[in-house]
């Protein structure tokens, strides 16, 4: 009885201790992020390298169906404001092989210092070049709006895509909504809720998802990991979307 008494004390223990740990972890450095969708107030600092693991299971029927993207990315503060990022897609669909899917180009600029304006502002844009080379270039717009009370923060994003040159044969606009809570400097809550209205040829789908998400964060690394399920308006009976994100500064 004595020996059982003894695990359970140290269990409590290592994981009271593992909680506290966690609690105390300095904010890390870099570029976090919180949403699954979503975009924050945030860019690398000037001089800092950071790499980024994607990964994402795209549902758009049953489960066994589902496609993933993985994601592999480099991301450099040229400025405290101003950085860039190159980035490679691969991507599987059920019954297809592992495929290399694009290289893309981002690049983000903050327009002050966080809680200087009444609105953070901070824009985006994007361009894709798919590994199909038949295919035109793709580009995307983004304005990230942000507002902080203390621990508490609101998040919206206004995104439009678009096919270079061949609008007419693709392109969509996409709003998101985020609201977070960061219960310590290592651990931050989030939900969201967001649209896309994509037209191809002319028809449009339009998609509604809302879900939870989580940050955890060291000085080293973060990991956010979040999922998205569709609302079942229009065409979003069955979709859902599970995004991991791991990034670590070098």
């Amino acid at each position: 009885m004595d020996r059982r008494r003894l695990l359970l004390r140290m269990r409590i223990t290592i994981g009271l201790s593992s909680v506290c740990l966690l609690a105390l972890a300095p904010a890390v450095r870099a570029d976090r992020r919180s949403f699954v969708r979503s975009y924050e107030y945030a860019t690398q600092p000037q001089g800092n390298l950071e790499f980024e693991l994607w990964n994402d299971v795209v549902r758009d029927g049953a489960w066994d169906a589902a496609a993933t993207v993985h994601r592999f990315e480099l991301e450099y503060g040229i400025t405290d404001h101003w950085d860039a990022a190159l980035y490679h897609v691969f991507a599987q669909s059920p019954g297809a092989p592992f495929r290399f899917d694009s290289w893309r180009v981002e690049t983000r600029y903050r327009l002050a210092e966080k809680g200087e304006w009444p609105i953070d502002v901070m824009l985006y844009f994007e361009v894709e070049r798919p590994a199909a080379f038949n295919e035109p270039f793709e580009t995307e717009q983004k304005l990230i709006l942000e507002r902080e009370f203390g621990r508490f923060a609101l998040v919206a994003n206004i995104l439009g895509e678009q096919k270079f040159l061949h609008a007419a044969d693709k392109h969509l606009w996409e709003i998101d909504l985020g609201a977070r809570y960061e219960v310590s400097p290592a651990l931050r809550l989030a939900a969201e809720t967001w649209t896309i209205h994509e037209t191809t040829s002319g028809s449009t789908k339009s998609k509604y998802f809302a879900g939870p998400s989580l940050s955890v964060a060291t000085g080293k690394f973060w990991l956010q990991i979040g999922v998205g399920f569709g609302l079942g308006i229009a065409d979003t009976d069955s979709a859902a979307l599970i995004r991991s994100v791991l990034g670590f500064n070098l």
